[in-house]
């Protein structure tokens, strides 16, 4: 199957298909959700995670929506493996204002990329024997890529801690995010060929 580019269009389609479903992620989500699954060293299928996105389709989706999916993955997965991944264009600062920043877009992401790595990043950060400096990486990476995913009081006593404006520490933490998403993968096969469980020639490893 030829898998188009990812385009504006199937965005607005994906978009607009996902908020007629109410027990379905947002777009965002879905992004930091891909971005997650993408990583693993243990990937999914497709019917797996497009079931996570939009539950209790039994993967009976139209196939105009079917590719949009398929595209967004493959544009993802290009650039985590190829191009260098970069989040997504609905996260960054507005144009007309450089304090602006979708703290709600920013939660969504998080809260997608979180529920695709918790799993591994639990079984990871778990192994006994685990080289420090690569835990310690590990877990800042996951917190850093996770930041959006606090509560806002919790947010907010980490601004006010280190003495920032939220605004600043949002800006800040988001350039993080950009940063440690641009090696997270290469981090996880690291950590996850270290710690015993997956191989480089793991049949499960993409």
């Amino acid at each position: 199957m030829q898998i188009p580019a990812f385009t504006e269009q199937h965005a607005e389609q994906l978009n607009n298909f996902l908020a007629g479903h109410s027990q379905a992620m947002t777009l965002a989500q879905s992004q930091g959700y891909l971005f997650a699954v993408i990583c693993s060293p243990e990937p999914l299928d497709v019917h797996e995670w497009l079931e996570v996105i939009v539950s209790n389709t039994q993967g009976q989706l139209d196939e105009e929506i079917l590719f949009s999916f398929m595209a967004l993955y493959h544009q993802i997965s290009e650039q985590v493996y190829e191009t260098g991944f970069k989040l997504p264009l609905s996260l960054k600062h507005h144009a007309d204002n450089d304090s602006y920043l979708d703290l709600d877009d920013c939660q969504m992401w998080c809260q997608g990329f979180i529920q695709g790595a918790q799993v591994y990043y639990n079984k990871l950060s778990q192994v006994t024997g685990l080289d420090a400096a690569l835990l310690e990486a590990l877990q800042t990476a996951y917190a850093s890529l996770g930041f959006f995913a606090l509560d806002a009081d919790v947010i907010a006593a980490i601004a006010k801690q280190n003495n920032l404006s939220e605004v600043q520490l949002a800006q800040s933490q988001y350039e993080l995010m950009g940063d440690f998403a641009l090696g997270f993968a290469e981090l996880i096969e690291i950590v996850a060929v270290q710690s015993g469980l997956y191989t480089e020639d793991d049949e499960t490893w993409n």
